[in-house]
């Protein structure tokens, strides 16, 4: 007889397959989280949101004997209202029925693929909110700098890191005004700022544009994210408001590096400019947060070895090494204000935000999409009939306010360490 060998025992032998699955991508909602739990959230209708504000003071100070003369004439505030109203983002997720039968159960599956998709869903509907907070309210993603068949290179100073796996964008022209067509992301390569599309739209050029699937029409318009709010500029228009009428009003604090190393002097300047616009005493005040890319966080800790360094040299041989990397677990401090890290933050530039100023006008919070209390809908076949399959989507309606643009200040124009 011959030998029983292992290809005959494979029938006999066990699968195993590890009841762990991790993610491969980052989600991150950092900015979106810090909103929501820290600012307002005004319930609103389709009609503009109406934010007053008092943007020049009033009174005519003068000196007087009091021995009879005239004391002149007094004045007012000025005050004006910007507007706002929401816009609205949806999320959707389709599943065959397979999927649901063949992983229900623990006998089947090492985890239910729908529960595990409404979960999944959810969290990355939050990064993709996301990442349109740290545009300038026009949607704008990402640009594009050079393209080799359907793999794009995109410009800094976040390349690729606001896209993701297969989703939907629309590439428009530099001036936002020629909508070339859609594309489908097939790979996302955040390390080499790069991304891979389904198909080049017609007329594609290097400069243009890539926006969210559904924007349509030249300037189009999405939620007004952190360049859209933290601009030191008299040009164009915040939330209803000409920048040019109220130059002093309108314009946030910030400090150009003009592309050089981040130096404890760019910090001090941008809060010292905060400062001098709204009060000594902002920083106790307003409980600012400096937000940035893990690039200038990268460049701060720099600054922090380099000093540790030097101490380090000063101290007795035998006083041992001390860590000369920062414990990441310790709450990280910038001119006293507490440090924010997020991937999709401008490589570039360092905000520092007065979150209670900000707030968020709402129409419909993050929730299920639900017709007559239903969430999950039929897909259809070509034959009319129903196909094996079901939808469901999360959807919001909100837009994002600041009591004002002084309210804030932000260094730009930083210079990226090196390997990033």
């Amino acid at each position: 007889m011959p030998v029983l060998n292992n290809s005959q025992s494979i029938a006999l032998q066990l699968e195993k397959v590890r009841p762990k699955v991790p993610v491969l991508f980052e989600r991150d909602d950092v900015l979106l989280s810090l909103i929501q739990k820290r600012s307002d959230a005004e319930k609103t209708s389709s009609r503009n949101m109406r934010v007053p504000l008092q943007v020049r003071p009033g009174g005519k100070a003068s000196q007087h004997t009091m021995d009879g003369d005239d004391l002149g004439l007094g004045s007012g505030s000025v005050y004006d209202v910007a507007q706002l109203s929401p816009v609205f983002e949806t999320f959707g997720v389709q599943i065959t029925k397979l999927v649901e039968y063949a992983t229900t159960g623990n006998e089947r599956a090492v985890e239910n693929a729908t529960k595990r998709e409404v979960a999944s869903g959810m969290k990355q509907f939050r990064c993709y909110l996301d990442t349109l907070l740290q545009t300038n309210g026009n949607g704008v993603l990402g640009s594009i700098a050079s393209f080799a068949t359907t793999t794009w290179t995109l410009t800094s100073p976040q390349g690729s890191a606001l896209f993701y796996y297969n989703q939907d964008v629309q590439v428009y022209d530099a001036t936002l005004t020629t909508n070339r067509g859609a594309a489908t992301i097939t790979s996302v390569d955040p390390l080499n700022k790069q991304i891979t599309v389904n198909a080049n739209p017609g007329g594609l050029t290097a400069g243009d544009v890539l926006v969210p699937s559904g924007l349509s029409g030249a300037q189009p318009v999405s939620l007004f994210g952190v360049k859209y709010h933290h601009v030191d500029s008299t040009v164009g228009t915040w939330m209803g408001l000409t920048r040019a009428t109220y130059p002093e009003a309108l314009k946030t604090p910030h400090f150009a590096a003009g592309n050089a190393a981040l130096v404890p002097a760019n910090v001090r300047l941008a809060v010292n400019k905060l400062r001098k616009v709204l009060g000594v005493d902002v920083l106790s005040r307003e409980k600012l947060i400096a937000y940035m890319a893990p690039e200038q966080e990268h460049a701060w800790e720099q600054l922090g070895v380099t000093i540790s360094e030097i101490v380090r040299n000063q101290v007795p041989a035998d006083s041992g090494m001390p860590d000369l990397l920062f414990n990441q677990n310790v709450e990280r401090r910038m001119a006293g204000v507490p440090i924010k890290t997020s991937i999709h933050a401008d490589t570039t530039r360092i905000d520092f935000l007065a979150l209670k100023r900000w707030g968020r006008a709402v129409m419909k919070e993050i929730d299920y999409y639900e017709v007559g209390g239903q969430t999950v809908f039929p897909v259809y076949g070509a034959s009319g009939g129903l196909a094996s399959a079901y939808l469901f989507y999360f959807t919001t309606g909100f837009q994002v306010f600041m009591d004002g643009p002084r309210y804030g200040a932000f260094i730009d124009g930083l210079a990226v360490p090196a390997g990033y």
